[in-house]
């Protein structure tokens, strides 16, 4: 099946007759190249971009870093 734009899937809801998911259909956009961009990217079990990718290094390093500095 192919993908659905919003639109298109907001009609199809309709049509069926189901209820909107809570908190509404829409997903807020992924903050790429941030590390809240990485977490939003592992909830939705997609991979991750290569900017979120990076971001999610830098975190990781950076507390890691701090660990040893403590």
């Amino acid at each position: 099946m192919s993908e659905l734009t919003d639109s298109q899937l907001d009609d199809l809801i309709k049509a069926i007759g189901l209820r909107k998911p809570r908190g509404g259909s829409k997903r807020k956009p992924i903050a790429h190249g941030t590390f809240p961009g990485a977490r939003q990217h592992h909830y939705r079990k997609e991979p991750l971009c290569d900017p979120c990718r990076r971001a999610e290094n830098d975190y990781q390093n950076q507390r890691n870093a701090n660990r040893k500095a403590n």
